[in-house]
Formats: structure tokens, C-alpha cells, sequence
């Protein structure tokens, strides 16, 4: 008996680079993927104190196996598909994994390797192997908050995160008059504060793109003055799992901004 023959159940599906894999004529049957991504750690061995101490720790790249079967009409259409099938799957960097089990969230994957489990006349059984650099999976559809015409410098604001572990927030800043600086903290997190001081004229906006590290001033790069003014260590915005209070100011005399920020949920699964 063809191990295809055994099959059976509900057929799953995932998308690649913004492509419906069975559009390629591979189903998937089944998909591989650990409860969450193995954690590397240090440890140090220090005299006099039992067990080891651990030091740091950090999450791996994941691999994501889709079960499946990719069909042809003859065998001859069965190579040129597989053909097209490794074609589409291709690809020089990471692009979106979505499962159709979890249609929310998005994978950042690359297609590296696979095992054919078994290949007849018109059909192949074939495991796609896909690895995740970045373990995390992130929200389809992003998080917002917007806040205008802050006036008060310090004023402050609640930004949750319900995602299952820290987020990167893309912060765009419109300036309402001309400021000389700027400054964004988040007081949950020590330490986690970014001042900008650089001459912006009324209409400006400066986009912050945390997880990227990029500085843009209208649509440009424009890093010069980051970590300017202020304290004199700089990060950039991180939001923790929970509620975080924002803080926006300035050095200058006065203040008239709005502050827009744009973030996607991480999940660990």
C-alpha cells in the first residue's frame, strides 16, 4: 500500500511570500513546530556556590516541517511542478510563513531543505523544511496608538503590549511647531530612553522604526543627533508584555507634537 494512500483528515495550508502554497499543487497534511523555541544559556561554575550560575540566555533560530504531497498528471508534470514548486520557494531573505492554523501571525522563514519521503508516477511525498532565523512569530495586523497636540512636556500615557514577550514599536513624531528636541521614554523599563535634538520645522515628521534601529525625517534617513541632549545614554523604545507608561518631553521652552506608534504582538508559539 502507497504511503499516500493512509492520509486522511483535514488537509492544512500555509502561505509564502504572500502565495497560497497549493496554488503550487503541494498539500499539506501536517506541520512541525516546537511548543516554543529552544533556549541556548551560559553558565559559569563560581567556587563555593553549589550548582552552576546562569549568566545569560537566548532563543535559537526554529525550523518549521510542512507535511505534504505535491501532485502532477503524469510524471513528466510532476517534474515540471516540482520544478515550479522549488522555483516560488526560493528566496535570497526572510518572507512570511503564515499557517492556516493560526492565520493571526506570521513567521519570518527562508525554504532550505527537504526530505522526500517517497515519490510514484504522478505524485511526490515530500517534508519542506523552512528556518527561522528570528524564532518569534509576529501579528498580521498590527497594534496602534495615537496621541495628539501634546503640549505638556513629561506627559505621560498607557501603551499595552499583549503579546507574549518584549515588541519593538515603529514611533512616528509630527511636529505642530519648530522644535530643537525631542524625547521618548518608557518608564517600566530602566534605562530605556531616546533623546533627538536636531532643528525641525513646524509640519515635520520623524519616524523611529525601534526594531529596525532606522531614523527617518520626511521619508529620509536622518540619524545625525540621535542621543543628543538629555540623559546621556540612549536606546530605542522597547514595550514589555503588559501596560508600559510613555513619556514624551523636550529641553526646549515648548512643546506641540503628535505621537503616533505602530507595533506588532510577538509570540513565542
Amino acid at each position: 500500500m502507497s504511503i499516500i494512500s493512509t492520509i486522511s483528515g483535514t488537509l492544512k495550508n500555509a502561505s509564502f511570500n504572500g502565495e497560497d502554497i497549493s496554488e503550487y499543487y503541494f498539500y499539506t497534511y501536517d506541520v512541525i513546530k516546537g511548543l516554543m523555541p529552544e533556549q541556548d544559556e551560559t553558565v559559569v561554575n563560581i567556587p563555593k556556590i553549589s550548582g552552576y550560575t546562569q549568566i545569560d540566555k537566548k532563543y535559537l533560530p526554529r525550523k518549521i516541517i510542512l507535511k505534504g504531497y505535491i501532485e502532477g498528471t503524469s510524471f513528466a508534470n510532476l517534474l515540471t511542478r516540482i520544478e515550479d514548486l522549488s522555483a516560488f520557494l526560493y528566496s535570497d531573505s526572510d518572507q512570511q510563513l503564515i499557517l492556516s492554523d493560526q492565520t493571526d501571525r506570521y513567521y519570518n522563514a527562508q525554504y532550505l531543505d527537504y526530505f522526500e519521503v517517497e515519490r510514484e508516477d504522478t505524485y511526490a511525498l515530500l517534508n519542506l523544511i523552512f528556518k527561522c532565523n528570528d524564532p518569534f512569530a509576529y501579528a498580521v495586523t498590527a497594534d496602534t496608538d495615537s496621541q495628539t497636540g501634546i503640549t505638556t512636556s513629561g506627559s505621560t500615557w498607557a501603551v499595552g503590549n499583549e503579546g507574549r514577550f518584549y515588541t519593538y514599536p515603529t514611533i512616528t513624531i509630527t511636529f505642530n511647531q519648530a522644535q530643537e528636541h525631542i524625547y521618548i521614554a518608557n518608564n517600566n523599563i530602566s534605562g530605556n530612553r531616546f533623546d533627538i535634538s536636531k532643528s525641525f520645522s513646524s509640519g515635520d515628521e520623524l519616524e523611529v522604526n525601534c526594531k529596525d534601529k532606522t531614523i527617518k525625517l520626511n521619508g529620509f534617513l536622518s540619524p545625525a543627533g540621535f542621543g543628543d541632549g538629555g540623559d546621556e545614554g540612549t536606546e530605542f523604545t522597547v514595550f514589555a508584555t503588559g501596560n508600559n507608561e510613555i513619556e514624551v518631553g523636550t529641553d526646549d521652552e515648548t512643546l506641540d507634537v503628535d505621537v503616533d506608534m505602530e507595533w506588532e504582538k510577538v509570540y513565542l508559539s
